[in-house]
């Protein structure tokens, strides 16, 4: 009882920050979106309208750019899936100095700000780039490679590079919580290494696959900048347009509409990813070993 109660005022303090972090500012925008703005005063009117929800499901710009965020985040999200699980399964079986080095590795990208990734790989990917100036050395092509700049190739390449370590790390971390005896006990038992590894070793790291999946499509449906400087014609985003809308337009009820419509979408689908793999019997498994 003393432990169900202590457990308890710890999350008081976790509570407030949520509510005060979280809660509070959406609530704050759900009171703007029903606001008008007078535009003669520049200023914005407790109406409490419907018309920036109306605006929201009648015009169809705002159901493509969310459906664009949806699938681009599902993409990235998948193919981090696929590159960083054997990555992350790979580097439970190093040695710990080669594991502590693996890590630095992985999270060098995230010593620096997105801005310099962006703009180094405008530099890589550029028609005078180092990826352009090698093939052109090797005579591979004679004209540069327009494609590898400003387009949807560019854009999801950089956002998978960004968000690559957070699935790693995801995945890396449930990796080594699995019992090593459960592995050998498989095999032991006749299981062969494929096997073993849908039977054993993929339903329990579902829980930070699951993590790993809501982290990526999470950060790649929501990322403005690498769509703005890299997509080019093709870079139009939610985010870009609540932030053209909250400045310049001051449009600030339809942007907070906008906000939040792309909040419950992106929620509605991270949650629906999570809940589908984390049916696994492993994971179920996992969580009730922690919840002992």
């Amino acid at each position: 009882m003393a432990s169900v109660f202590h457990r308890a005022q710890l999350a008081v303090p976790v509570a407030f920050i949520l509510i005060l972090g979280c809660v509070l500012p959406l609530a704050v925008l759900l009171v703007f979106s029903v606001f008008e703005v007078d535009p003669d005063a520049f200023t914005l009117v407790p109406a409490f309208s419907g018309q920036s929800w109306a605006q929201m499901f009648t015009n169809p710009v705002f159901a493509f750019l969310i459906g664009k965020s949806v699938v681009s985040g599902a993409g990235t999200a998948l193919l981090a899936a696929l590159i960083g699980y054997p990555i992350a399964v790979s580097m439970t079986r190093l040695p710990v100095l080669w594991k502590g080095i693996g890590s630095i590795v992985l999270l060098t990208p995230l010593y620096t700000g997105e801005i310099v990734r962006i703009y180094a790989w405008r530099v890589v990917l550029g028609s005078e780039g180092l990826v352009n100036a090698a093939l052109k050395w090797l005579s591979v092509i004679d004209e540069p490679l327009k494609f590898l700049l400003f387009s949807p190739f560019t854009t999801h390449l950089v956002l998978l590079y960004n968000n690559l370590p957070f699935m790693v790390l995801a995945i890396w971390i449930s990796a080594e919580l699995i019992d090593k005896r459960l592995i050998e006990a498989a095999r032991d038992l006749g299981a062969r290494p494929i096997d073993a590894f849908f039977k054993v070793i993929l339903p329990l790291t579902t829980p930070g696959l699951a993590v790993g999946v809501f982290t990526v499509f999470a950060l790649a449906a929501g990322d403005m900048m690498t769509p703005s400087l890299l997509g080019g014609t093709s870079g139009a985003t939610p985010m870009a347009m609540i932030d053209n809308l909250f400045g310049t337009a001051f449009d600030w009820p339809l942007a907070s509409a906008l906000s939040l419509s792309l909040l419950v979408v992106l929620i509605a689908f991270a949650t629906g990813f999570v809940t589908i793999l984390l049916r696994f019997d492993g994971a179920r498994a996992v969580f009730r070993r922690g919840a002992r």
